[in-house]
C-alpha cells in the first residue's frame, strides 16, 4: 500500500494479527480490522510505545505533582467505561489486552480532555478553525473541508495519528486524526461520507463538565460508527445532552453545518448562509440570543479572515485551494495580524498553536494532513481512505 504522492510512501512498520501500523512523513497510521475488542487489542499492541510517550508528557507530570491522582484515574475511567457503548467498552478491553496497561491508565489518557476542563488545568478557549465549501461554492459541487486543530505545543512532542477502523460488526468504517491513546473522533470521516470535527466551545457554552453524563468523547465516536449523513448526525445530536461544551463541524457530500453544544443549555444547529461555512470557537447562531464573543485565541478574527477568503474563492474551491487557504497564517513573523490573513498559527503567538491540519475531499474519500509547527514540521501528506479501508 503506497501513497500516490512520490516521495511520501506509506511504510508498513509493524503488524499484530489483522492490525497493521504504517508510517508516512512522520504520521502514524494504525489500520485496525475485526471486532471492537480485536481492534482495541491491535491498537494497544501496535501503539503502546507511542501511548507511553503521550502519557509521559500529558499525564505523568501531573501525577507526580498530585494534580492527577490514582483516585482520579479510577473515577474518570469508571465514568467512561460504565456509561459508554458496548462497542467502546470492548475496545477499551482490547487496548488493555494488547498494551498490557491497566484499565485506569488507558482510560485516564483517553479522557484527559474532559478531565482537564473539569479541573480547569488544561487551557480551554483553544483556537481551532474549520472551513467548508460545497455545491455552488466549490469548483465541482463536491464537499471540501479544511480543519486546524489548535492546542498546546505539548501535542507536537509525540506523533500525530490517523487511526483507521475496519469493523466487522456492521458498524461503519471510519478514520480519525488525533494522538496516541486518545480515541475521540477529533477529526473524522466515515465510509458513508459523514464528517465530524470537534472544537472547544467552553468560551460560550460554559466551562462545566457533567461527570454524571456519558463522556461526549465516547458518544461522538459512536456517531461516526452509526450515522450515514449530515442529517443523521444532526438528528442524533439533537437528542444528546453533552457532558462538555463543544462546537462540532458536520458535513457530508452535499451539505454542512455546525452544532453548537452547551453543557448548560443544550444544542443548536448553525446552518450555512449559502454553500460555505466557517467554524471557530464562538457560538454564532443568533438563536442563542448571545453577543458574539472574542476569545484569547482570536476566534472572531479567524472567523472574519476565513469567511473572507472563502468568499474570494467562490466557485473555485477544490482540495488544492483549501490547502492553500489553510496555509495562510493569522500572524506575521513580528506578531502583528497578517493582512489578508488566515487562521494558522505555526508558532504560539496567542493562546495556542496549530498542532495539525487536515483537508478532506468528502466525495473522493481523500484526506491530506500537515503539521505546520517548525519544531515538528510535516508538509501536506495525502491519504486515500478508500484504499486504507480496503
Amino acid at each position: 500500500m503506497v501513497n500516490n504522492e512520490p516521495g511520501k510512501e506509506i511504510n508498513l512498520i509493524a503488524e499484530d494479527g489483522r492490525g497493521k501500523l504504517y508510517e508516512s512523513n512522520g504520521f502514524l497510521i494504525p489500520v485496525l480490522t475485526g471486532s471492537p475488542k480485536e481492534m482495541g487489542a491491535q491498537y494497544g499492541a501496535l501503539m503502546v510505545e507511542h501511548m507511553q510517550k503521550a502519557y509521559d508528557v500529558l499525564i505523568e507530570p501531573g501525577h507526580k505533582k498530585g494534580m492527577i491522582t490514582d483516585a482520579d484515574a479510577r473515577k474518570w475511567t469508571e465514568r467512561a467505561y460504565s456509561s459508554c457503548s458496548t462497542r467502546d467498552r470492548l475496545f477499551y478491553d482490547g487496548v488493555v489486552e494488547g498494551s498490557g496497561w491497566p484499565l485506569d491508565k488507558v482510560g485516564m489518557l483517553d479522557q484527559l480532555m474532559e478531565f482537564g476542563i473539569y479541573q480547569s488545568n488544561i487551557h480551554s478557549f483553544a483556537g481551532c478553525t474549520s472551513i467548508l465549501s460545497w455545491g455552488s461554492h466549490s469548483a465541482d459541487g463536491g464537499m471540501y473541508i479544511g480543519r486546524n486543530m489548535d492546542w498546546s505545543p505539548a501535542f507536537n512532542t509525540f506523533p500525530t495519528v490517523l487511526t483507521v477502523r475496519r469493523p466487522t460488526d456492521g458498524s461503519y468504517k471510519y478514520a480519525t486524526t488525533g494522538w496516541p491513546g486518545m480515541y475521540c473522533a477529533f477529526t473524522a470521516l466515515n465510509e458513508q461520507g459523514a464528517y465530524l470535527d470537534v472544537h472547544d466551545g467552553t468560551s460560550m457554552g460554559g466551562s462545566v463538565t457533567y461527570i454524571e453524563r456519558p463522556s461526549s468523547l465516547n458518544v461522538i465516536s459512536d456517531l461516526l460508527c452509526e450515522a450515514a449523513s449530515f442529517s443523521g448526525l444532526v438528528t442524533r445530536l439533537n437528542g444528546l445532552a453533552t457532558s462538555t461544551s463543544t462546537i462540532l463541524t458536520l458535513g457530508d457530500e452535499t451539505t454542512g453545518g455546525a452544532m453548537e453544544c452547551s453543557s448548560l443549555a443544550g444544542n443548536r444547529l448553525r446552518k450555512a448562509d449559502g454553500d460555505s461555512l466557517t467554524v471557530v470557537n464562538t457560538f454564532l447562531d443568533p438563536d442563542w440570543g448571545l453577543g458574539k464573543r472574542e476569545t484569547v485565541s482570536n476566534s472572531l478574527r479567524r472567523y472574519a479572515n476565513m469567511t473572507a477568503r472563502l468568499a474570494e474563492n467562490q466557485g473555485k474551491v477544490n482540495a488544492q485551494v483549501v490547502r492553500s487557504l489553510m496555509d495562510l497564517t493569522l500572524f506575521n513573523a513580528d506578531g502583528t495580524f497578517a493582512e489578508q490573513g488566515g487562521a494558522t498559527k505555526p508558532t504560539k503567538q496567542d493562546a495556542d498553536l496549530t498542532n495539525y491540519q487536515t483537508v478532506v475531499d468528502v466525495k473522493r474519500r481523500e484526506m491530506w494532513m500537515k503539521i505546520p509547527s517548525p519544531t515538528a514540521f510535516a508538509d501536506w501528506t495525502h491519504f486515500d481512505l478508500k484504499e486504507l479501508w480496503g
